[in-house]
């Protein structure tokens, strides 16, 4: 399968989970409010930290290893190994800790936590054991069962009253049936007994990888587990809801990520550079494909499209506008990020990732407790520059001259450009309703694709060259 048919396989699944999400999360809102789902969002930002931590550079390592070797059974069975060991120290950890855990959170929900710690690090295992044997688009068609079952589970608990207990036993069903379909039906291995040699090998990538796998961590969800400590879950409901929108405009830069690393890890173990940088120059070029428009949509009716979560959200508007620019700012800063890894420079890595994670760490404590949620928001789009220029100039000494596809970028700030006028105009005469937002969007969408389509070769030979059925 050719990498852009790759890519367009889990751009799809990326999508559809997404929507399948975003429905869920509606629901959720509509139903129960801001309140409920701020804990729900505060209790999965906990889940996910301490999965980061079970995984750490665990998952990376067996991807790295796995993709570069004849050995893939030996390193999986070593990296299972080490991840039920750290999950159990977690565990006892959390028992022991319970009144902590729940008086933070504002309810009981240790034991929830690490029941759905163990589901997502498993599921976390899967996917890499996927990504490591080249099959990234059978690892993505794991979102759409995960992200489906949840979210039929958890709108079904809804309706029937089981709030924040269904919504969370949602979550951890969809997770544990798409682990096991991946690990007993796609998964090609038979398992054999490690030797030393595996475990040292994955520990000496590891060693610097898990910084990676905390930084991006730290970017996606340092903010929540920082705004539980100083405001009220009602808004960290609608930061969360932002967040989320600014994400599902950010999947084609991730998918970019994931499908490439593999073939980086590839090429440079065979010492094609001149691949790599071109790998690189693309990546870049179209990472932020949908991003640069979503930045402008969302500040002419990121308001509108928020009201579908309930009336109490449009408050969120300018919070959605920060995200989105930290996000799309920190998409750059990952592809970099991915090449470094992928070349087998995690040591690089993991002193852009360092940097990183303090500079967000400290801003986000400092400026949450000054300024609350807009401080969150601030604090993220800082880091994430930050990441941008500290991973530029480690990739810059390594490869002869970046890939800066000036161009491309420029072009799509155009179309961008001409896809506000046309949504502009209209939203200063027309209601601030939903349904206007829906129209708006649907019709600057195609005017922002329509227009790129026009201005870039590029774009329209890409486009020809990797749909699956041409």
């Amino acid at each position: 399968m050719r990498l852009g048919q790759i890519s367009f396989v889990n751009f799809v699944s990326k999508i559809v989970t997404s929507v399948g999400g975003f429905v869920a999360t509606v629901v959720i809102t509509q139903l129960l409010g801001s309140g409920v789902f701020g804990t729900y969002a505060l209790i999965i930002a906990v889940v996910i930290w301490l999965k980061t931590i079970a995984v750490m550079g665990v998952r990376s390592a067996v991807i790295k290893r796995a993709s570069e070797t004849g050995e893939t059974s030996e390193y999986v069975v070593a990296g299972a190994g080490i991840l039920v060991a750290i999950l159990l120290f977690l565990s006892a950890v959390l028992v022991t800790a319970q009144g902590y855990v729940d008086s933070y959170i504002g309810t009981t929900a240790t034991y929830s936590i690490i029941a759905l710690t163990w589901s997502v690090s498993l599921l976390s295992l899967a996917t890499g054991v996927l990504h490591g044997q080249h099959l990234v688009h059978y690892a993505a068609l794991l979102r759409p069962v995960d992200i489906g079952i949840r979210s039929v589970v958890q709108i079904a608990a809804v309706v029937l009253g089981f709030s924040l207990g269904g919504i969370l036993f949602g979550y951890g069903l969809g997770a544990i049936i798409a682990a096991f379909i991946g690990l007993v039906y796609i998964v090609d291995l038979t398992p054999k007994r490690p030797d030393r040699e595996h475990f040292d090998d994955l520990f000496g990538y590891a060693k610097f990888a898990w910084l990676g796998t905390l930084s991006s961590r730290t970017f996606t969800s340092m903010d929540t587990i920082v705004l539980g400590l100083f405001v009220s879950v009602n808004l960290i409901g609608i930061y969360e809801v932002s967040w989320n929108l600014a994400s599902l405009l950010a999947v084609f830069g991730a998918v970019l990520g994931q499908t490439l690393f593999p073939e980086f890890s590839k090429l440079s173990s065979a010492g094609n550079a001149e691949e790599v940088r071109s790998l690189l120059e693309k990546s870049i070029a179209f990472s932020g494909l949908f991003l640069i428009p979503g930045l402008v949509g969302a500040v002419i009716i990121g308001d509108l499209v928020l009201y579908v979560y309930g009336n109490e959200f449009p408050r969120g508007h300018y919070i959605l506008v920060l995200l989105v620019l930290s996000r799309l700012v920190y998409n750059y800063a990952d592809q970099l990020l991915t090449v470094l890894n992928g070349i087998d420079r995690p040591d690089l890595a993991f002193r852009a990732n360092a940097a990183f994670v303090v500079v967000n760490l400290s801003l986000n404590l400092v400026l949450v407790y000054l300024y609350g949620w807009y401080g969150a928001a601030v604090a993220t789009v800082v880091s994430a520059v930050a990441a941008l220029v500290i991973s530029y100039r480690h990739v810059r000494a390594i490869i002869d001259g970046v890939p800066i596809p000036g161009g491309e970028l420029a072009r799509q700030a155009v179309a961008a450009g001409m896809m506000s006028v046309v949504v502009y105009i209209p939203r200063q005469f027309l209601p601030d309703i939903f349904a206007v937002g829906v129209a708006l969007t649907v019709l600057g969408a195609t005017v922002y694709f329509v227009s790129l389509f026009g201005l870039s070769s590029g774009f329209r030979t890409t486009v020809a060259d990797n749909l699956p059925v041409l």
